[in-house]
C-alpha cells in the first residue's frame, strides 16, 4: 500500500528537505508541496490524498493556518489525516492540535527523520508526538500539579494572541477565523486580563518568551504600530 502525501510550509529550504526525505522512502508517495493555504487546499481537491504534513505557521494564505486552517481541512477533507510540522513550542498550542484532530505534531527541533514514523502511525489511526513535542506536554503537565500554576487561556484566546503576535489586525483574524471583530477585540482583551499584560507590547513579550511566535515574526505588528500609531486594536 502507498501512502499519498501532501506538503506544506512556507520556508522554501524546509520544503525542499521535507521532499527530499519523502521521496526517497518506500511506501510513501509525494502528491506535491505548497507554500500557502490556498495551494494546499488547491492541491488536496485535485488529488485523493491520505496524509498532509503541513507547517502550522503559514500566515498569508486564503485559508488561514493554525488551528483554524487544520479545522478547515478536517471540515473540507474528513478522509485525509493530519500531521503538524512546528518550530512553536507552547503546550496549549500542542495540545490544541491534538485537540482538533491532527494524528501527529514534529517539532523542527527534532529530526526530519521523525516525519517517517509519524507518516506510519498516524496512516495506521495512532498518533505520533516526536521527542522534543513529548518534553514539552509532560513538563507542562507536571507544572500544572505546582503551587501557582500559570493562568490558562481558552484555545481562541491563544490563537488570537499568536495571530496578533504575528502581525495580523483583529479585522484580519476575524476574518481568517470566521468571527467579528468585537469578538476577536474581546478575546484579546479576555487574554490580556488573564495574563495580567497591559499593552500590545506586553502581548509581543509574551507570546515569544511562551513559543507562541519567534521574535522575528512581531517585526511586522510594531512596524505597523508605528506606522499607524496604533494602540490596541
Amino acid at each position: 500500500m502507498t501512502i499519498r502525501v501532501a506538503v506544506a510550509d512556507d520556508h522554501p529550504t524546509l520544503l525542499a528537505g521535507m521532499e527530499h526525505l519523502l521521496t526517497g522512502l518506500s511506501g510513501i508517495s509525494l502528491l506535491g508541496t505548497a507554500t500557502s493555504s490556498t495551494e494546499l487546499v488547491a492541491l488536496l481537491s485535485e488529488s485523493a490524498c491520505d496524509l498532509v504534513v503541513t507547517d502550522f505557521s503559514m500566515p498569508g494564505g486564503r485559508y488561514g493556518d493554525g488551528l483554524s486552517l487544520l479545522r478547515f481541512l478536517k471540515r473540507r477533507f474528513p478522509a485525509t489525516r493530519l500531521i503538524v510540522l512546528t518550530s512553536i513550542e507552547n503546550h496549549a498550542v500542542m495540545q490544541g492540535i491534538l485537540d482538533v484532530g491532527a494524528m501527529g505534531i514534529v517539532s523542527k527541533s527534532d529530526d526530519l527523520q521523525h516525519l517517517e514514523s509519524a507518516i506510519g502511525m498516524a496512516y495506521a489511526g495512532e498518533r505520533y508526538v516526536s521527542p522534543r513535542v513529548t518534553n514539552i506536554l509532560e513538563q507542562a503537565a507536571a507544572d500544572a500539579d505546582t503551587a501557582n500554576p500559570l493562568p490558562q487561556l481558552s484555545k481562541r484566546e491563544t490563537e488570537v494572541l499568536r495571530l496578533y503576535a504575528e502581525g495580523l489586525s483583529v479585522s484580519e483574524i476575524g476574518a481568517r477565523a470566521g468571527r467579528s471583530s468585537k469578538t476577536i477585540s474581546a478575546q484579546k482583551m479576555a487574554a490580556m486580563k488573564k495574563l495580567g499584560l497591559q499593552h500590545d507590547a506586553d502581548v509581543f513579550k509574551y507570546a515569544v518568551a511562551h513559543g507562541l511566535v519567534s521574535a522575528s515574526q512581531t517585526s511586522r505588528q510594531k512596524a505597523r504600530q508605528s506606522d499607524e500609531g496604533v494602540g490596541n486594536d
